[in-house]
């Protein structure tokens, strides 16, 4: 094997790539700055395309413009042919819209909006061409981010930074945990069908309850996870730490979990356990509230959800299960990361 690719980036490079997180430029040009960063920080190639779902080929051309353009080498090089009656400025213009107004555009309103405000005639047809470089069609949900404490976000960052680099020099395991849900009727999305026909989803007789999923993630080398019917309380939780604590005790070596403020988190029993953990060589690494992102986990319950569960409908949990554990498992297979489940105790076990 040749030497790993790896860049070095001044601390003016590096705030200049952390501040293009909040400025008003293509996605792209995001995760191609958070991929520099990320080989700055220590992580190999191989670990940044599992996490963005690339290929290590599109991670490497990434990192070889920046050694050669630097900054100019994020953004896409102008093409040949006709010039285009739009300009990037219109693009940013819309990609604003979408991020700032409080409401939903499809590509017939977007179209209008942009000849109402600057007289640029794009039919939907052709935005949503233009659109596809960078935003795509998907719904939209509610949010809390604008409760967010910007300071402590930037604090708890700068700290899951050093995590980051310690776990790459094998210093610590560094986890990340969270809780996900299934159910077995799915609304109907969009699919490829004959034209004039619509393609129908019968919806069985019983919906069946909710499956949840408690899962430690470690990018690029394994994903911990445990299934039961209904919700995950503090006994799946404690045990699933219990587990986590045990492992690292045996090990010798020092493990992280980074996970979020949820309930079972923090109720009275789980924090009576703190100091016994702690004891053994397991933390805990709470997350700012609101900042769900910065858990990469929920990119792995997205890709689930969205690939290998997407249009399905189960008859009963029981399927739905085997569907969520064939799909673990193949996430993991694309990620080059192992997959374990465990079973809990009592009869809450899926």
């Amino acid at each position: 094997m040749g030497a790993r690719l790896r860049v070095f980036l001044t601390n003016e490079e590096n705030q200049t790539l952390l501040n293009l997180r909040t400025a008003e430029v293509p996605q792209k040009v995001k995760d191609r700055a958070e991929i520099v960063r990320l080989n700055a920080h220590g992580w190999y190639v191989e670990k940044i395309a599992a996490h963005f779902s690339l290929t290590v080929q599109t991670v490497r051309d990434v990192l070889h413009k920046w050694d050669k353009l630097g900054l100019e080498g994020l953004w896409e090089l102008p093409g040949r042919g006709r010039k285009s009656k739009w300009t990037e400025v219109d693009i940013m213009f819309l990609e604003k819209c979408l991020k700032e107004e409080p409401r939903t555009y499809n590509s017939l309103q977007l179209s209008q909006k942009l000849e109402r405000d600057r007289s640029i005639k794009l039919s939907p047809d052709r935005l949503r061409r233009v659109l596809k470089k960078g935003i795509n069609w998907k719904r939209a949900r509610k949010s809390h981010k604008g409760n967010l404490d910007p300071i402590a976000r930037a604090n708890k960052q700068a700290d899951l930074d050093i995590l980051e680099l310690s776990a790459a020099a094998g210093e610590i395991d560094l986890k990340y945990l969270d809780e996900s849900g299934f159910c077995a009727w799915s609304e109907p999305g969009y699919t490829y069908y004959f034209k004039g026909e619509q393609k129908r989803l019968e919806q069985n007789k019983r919906r069946g309850r909710r499956l949840s999923i408690i899962g430690f993630f470690q990018p690029l080398i394994g994903f911990v996870y445990g299934l039961v019917i209904g919700g995950i309380n503090r006994k799946s939780y404690i045990q699933m730490m219990e587990q986590e604590a045990a492992d690292a005790q045996r090990k010798g070596l020092t493990r992280v979990i980074v996970q979020d403020n949820g309930p079972i988190h923090r109720c009275k029993e789980v924090q009576q356990l703190w100091k016994k953990w702690e004891q053994m060589g397991l933390y805990i690494f709470f997350l700012p509230k609101y900042c769900s992102e910065m858990n990469p986990i929920e990119l792995e319950w997205q890709h689930l959800k969205k690939s290998e569960l997407s249009g399905q409908i189960f008859d009963d949990e029981l399927d739905l299960a085997y569907a969520v554990i064939d799909g673990v498992k193949a996430r993991g297979e694309k990620g080059n990361y192992s997959t374990e489940r465990v079973k809990f105790n009592s009869n809450s076990s899926a």
